[in-house]
């Protein structure tokens, strides 16, 4: 990891700058692309020696940092509305790959679109090796993180077994759990870890096929077109970016890691603010709800609130979700701010 460059500084904060749907093109043309083209980028070793892509957007002026954990399928090329929104707040960004996914380094080979982990602990232990190589570059009063879907259950791991590491963790969407038939859910741990003793290379788990494009009438993620337009241009134009499926061992992983959480949610004691999508198909809504009660009857800091007619990805939704879910992340971050 080198040190990074510095992006430009960022005009007065003007949140309703940020409900740019109708005019999305224009928006990407005349500052977010201009903005992504500034970042610092690289590769640093991940668990195992694996080689994975990182982006950063700094200024000398900013004191406090954010790092970004997406979720499975994502790529930081995905995220750059939400790095230039962060950024605009005064904000540094950080934010990398994941193993397997993205532009850093595929664990499978064939087929290269297999959404694929060995052990969920990998993803921790990833974070934690860029977290340490980004505080060796650059010092900040203030640390947060930000996670997403599969992001949240890994930045909640991260956040319990390195606590004081970041002063407060925003989810949006956090995979506690997944939505499956309660009978599925019964024999999905079980099977899956069967199957990933026999499926040698790693092979898609049960149900689960490659990448395909899916329109947008038929999505479950969001309900902006212009979003979910330019997402599914992006991997036209970066086919590289592809996951389809998960592999047995990855739902195997995955479950396992979501009951983690759930264990956890008592004793995690930094500050935690869930955003919970009203329409959420993807992961479980009541997990969401258990891990916040649990908490609060803990006496840990939570905060929750539902977004209504919001679908999966909150921050990639129409600007009436987007908008207030960052205002109200970055207004939950700022009580923590100085401590």
């Amino acid at each position: 990891m080198t040190t990074p460059a510095h992006a430009d500084k960022p005009a007065a904060f003007d949140p309703d700058a940020m409900a740019r749907e109708a005019q999305f093109t224009d928006a990407f043309k005349d500052a977010i692309t201009p903005f992504w083209q500034q970042r610092e980028q690289g590769t640093f070793h991940g668990e195992g020696g694996l080689r994975l892509h990182w982006c950063s957007f700094t200024h000398p002026k900013h004191t406090k940092a954010v790092v970004v954990i997406n979720g499975r399928i994502e790529s930081v090329m995905k995220y750059q509305e939400i790095f230039y929104d962060l950024f605009q707040m005064g904000y540094d960004v950080y934010s990398f790959d994941h193993r397997g996914q993205g532009l850093s380094q595929r664990l499978v080979l064939k087929p290269r679109d297999l959404g694929h982990v060995e052990r969920f602990d990998d993803y921790v232990a990833d974070v934690a090796t860029f977290m340490q190589q980004v505080r060796a570059h650059r010092h900040y009063d203030d640390w947060f993180m930000l996670g997403h879907s599969m992001g949240g259950a890994i930045a909640t791991l991260y956040a319990h077994q390195y606590p004081g590491a970041v002063q407060a963790i925003a989810l949006t969407a956090p995979m506690f759990g997944v939505q499956v038939s309660p009978w599925l859910g019964r024999i999905a741990p079980w099977l899956c870890r069967s199957l990933a003793r026999y499926q040698h290379p790693p092979r898609f788990g049960p149900g689960q096929v490659g990448y395909r494009h899916v329109p947008f009438e038929q999505n479950r993620l969001t309900h902006s077109r212009a979003r979910y337009a330019w997402f599914r241009q992006l991997y036209i134009n970066q086919p590289q970016l592809q996951i389809g499926g998960p592999s047995a061992r990855w739902i195997a992983e995955g479950l396992a890691a979501g009951t983690r959480c759930l264990a956890l949610a008592p004793s995690l004691t930094t500050p935690t603010f869930i955003c919970q999508a009203g329409e959420e198909l993807i992961v479980s809504n009541p997990a969401m709800s258990q891990f916040h009660a649990v908490r609060k009857q803990a006496g840990q800091s939570s905060q929750w609130r539902t977004f209504d007619g919001a679908r999966h990805e909150i921050l990639f939704e129409t600007d009436n979700h987007r908008v207030t879910a960052l205002r109200e992340i970055d207004a939950f971050f700022s009580r923590y701010v100085g401590e």
